[in-house]
């Protein structure tokens, strides 16, 4: 019984730093073609979204958008690196507001700079949102 939960034990924590060993390394779509695919939380203070990200490096430019669990686009935007500018190109009902899509979209320029950088999290304190991209292995 004690050696078999041992085993258990380590091969749980070898699958746990196996993947976030992963998760370091998830690449950033740099060269025409590249996808990367993310598990995303949106946490703003009275709401959230989740659901999968998707981020393509497509004609000079990182194309990406945000799918919820219905399929549904919630956040479709583009990302001009030589620019620094994000273009947010549509956004779901609720939060098709000009003061959020401001802030998310100055917002999205800060988590693809963390993103380029292998990390998963930015949180805007200002606004208290938190976004969370967590790599797929996909």
């Amino acid at each position: 019984m004690r050696r078999s939960f041992l085993l258990i034990s380590f091969a749980a924590m070898w699958l746990s730093t196996a993947a976030s060993a992963f998760a370091q390394n998830a690449p950033f779509p740099s060269k025409e073609g590249e996808k990367a695919k993310y598990s995303v939380m949106i946490e703003f203070p009275k709401a959230y979204i989740s659901g999968i990200g998707v981020i393509a490096f497509q004609e000079g430019r990182v194309v990406g958008t945000v799918f919820n669990e219905f399929g549904v686009s919630a956040i479709s935007f583009t990302y001009d690196e030589a620019k620094n500018k994000v273009k947010l190109l549509s956004m779901i009902g609720k939060l098709n507001r000009w003061y959020v899509k401001r802030v998310v979209k100055n917002d999205l320029k800060h988590v693809l700079h963390v993103l380029k950088k292998s990390g998963t999290t930015y949180i805007n304190e200002k606004q208290h949102i938190i976004y969370n991209w967590h790599p797929l292995a996909i």
